[in-house]
């Protein structure tokens, strides 16, 4: 009986490559405990025969395995018959089950991994992403997901970012709604570092309502109470460490002030508000004319 590369050298087949695909088939089938596994082996070996003698001479050995693999392996017992994804938050699952593009007759043995997980990173939510088959049936998809910092407002829209400044998305829902928002000229590109700064402060960020960046120089914070915050072009970590420890042991925030201005090293400027100032000015009047009718 002649032998699989000399029916293929009859054939005028790629003998080598037909071996070489073969091997690979091997490998993939020696990681399976299946009931299934030699008789689907079985059928393989004739079909990849067959695949490469309708293929182009210079076709990847990997999309023949593929093919091959796909055409049988479900008929044999291999199909995908459970999918399980782990880790995701904001992501939906039905994206992530689309972007696997698993259908009924794709097969555990003939999925392309690689590709799956390339297409689940594509996801906007996605930061890493792994696809693993565990035998008989299933693929195990984990994704980490990226963690959003702040709102930014760019170009006439506003989407997530991550602590370094990358884009998540802009399809924000309530969960992220109360999260800081940038604004200003060139915060894209300032953003990361100086958000890296104030996530040291959570005290502070927890109250910051929005970040403006001002004349390409500085940041200014907007904080509840519609407080301004006035931060230095150099020395922010110190002045946020110095905001963080006024909030702690004054109440910054709750004293009627409208502006701290921390621009000037070791001086601190305070503007009260409006209402704070209209205040005073009625107990002064009030004063002297006491004093005047006395």
């Amino acid at each position: 009986m002649p032998s699989l590369s000399a029916f293929a050298r009859r054939l005028g087949l790629p003998t080598r490559r037909i071996l070489r695909t073969m091997d690979a088939c091997a490998l993939q089938l020696s990681r399976v405990h299946h009931p299934n596994a030699l008789l689907f082996g079985g059928v393989l070996i004739p079909v990849i025969v067959f695949g490469f003698s309708f293929s182009d001479r210079m076709v990847d050995e990997r999309y023949v395995v593929a093919s091959a693999v796909g055409s049988v392996a479900a008929v044999g017992g291999f199909a995908v018959g459970d999918i399980t994804i782990e880790g995701i938050r904001d992501t939906r699952e039905g994206d992530v089950l689309d972007y696997l593009s698993v259908t009924p007759t794709t097969s555990l043995l003939g999925f392309d991994i690689e590709a799956a997980r390339d297409r689940v990173l594509a996801l906007p939510w996605v930061k890493e992403a792994s696809v693993r088959r565990v035998y008989p049936d299933t693929l195990l998809v984990d994704i980490e997901e990226h963690a959003p910092f702040a709102r930014m407002l760019q170009r006439g829209r506003i989407h997530l970012v991550t602590v370094e400044g990358e884009e998540i998305t802009d399809e924000i829902g309530s969960a992220h709604a109360a999260l800081p928002l940038v604004v200003g000229e060139g915060s894209p590109q300032e953003a990361g570092a100086f958000f890296a700064q104030l996530a040291d402060r959570p005290f502070v960020l927890s109250e910051t309502v929005a970040l403006e960046r001002v004349g390409l120089r500085r940041w200014t914070l907007h904080m509840a109470q519609d407080v301004q915050v006035h931060l230095p072009e150099e020395g922010v970590d110190a002045a946020l460490a110095e905001l963080e420890s006024l909030m702690r042991r004054y109440a910054l925030l709750d004293r009627s002030i409208a502006v701290v201005d921390m621009r000037q090293a070791e001086r601190l400027v305070v503007r009260l508000t409006d209402d704070a100032i209209e205040a005073m000015d009625s107990d002064l009047a009030a004063d002297r004319q006491a004093r005047g009718g006395a």
